[in-house]
């Protein structure tokens, strides 16, 4: 797979422009179809993604039909944003501050590289290290260590 997206400090106020900033760009550079926005809004109303953690991160993805090449998308954001929690009622809200999208066009791959991330997610440090980062290359380094 290519080397990730890294988005340090992303300046966003809700969720649909979080959404569209990181499309736009995965469809600039033709990682993605034109309908993956539209899908990824659809999937994140149906089944949230925020994980209660002691930084709350969310794992936006959709169905890889509108995927044209792998990538993931790490963004630390300037301010939190709110996220519905996975699993959770409509109230269960969190505050976003890490997002790792994911772009995956094959259902199993898709599947093993949720599964990894949820493991490295669950590793102390991981979260806060990210959320923490001075810059894009620290990001790197950091993801590099827990993947």
């Amino acid at each position: 797979m290519q080397e990730p997206l890294l988005y340090h400090q992303l300046s966003v106020r809700t969720q649909q422009e979080l959404f569209e900033k990181l499309s736009t760009e995965l469809e600039t550079q033709g990682i993605v179809q034109h309908s993956f926005l539209g899908a990824l809004i659809e999937r994140e109303a149906e089944f949230p993604t925020g994980l209660p953690l002691k930084i709350g991160v969310a794992i936006p993805h959709t169905d890889g039909t509108y995927v044209n090449e792998d990538r993931l998308v790490f963004a630390t954001l300037e301010r939190p944003i709110p996220f519905n929690e996975m699993g959770g009622d409509e109230e269960d809200v969190i505050d976003v501050s890490v997002v790792i999208m994911l772009a995956i066009k094959e259902g199993k791959k898709h599947l093993s590289i949720l599964q990894k991330l949820i493991e490295s997610i669950q590793k102390e440090g991981f979260v806060e290290k990210l959320a923490q980062a001075e810059d894009t290359n620290k990001m790197k380094t950091i993801i590099s260590a827990y993947l």
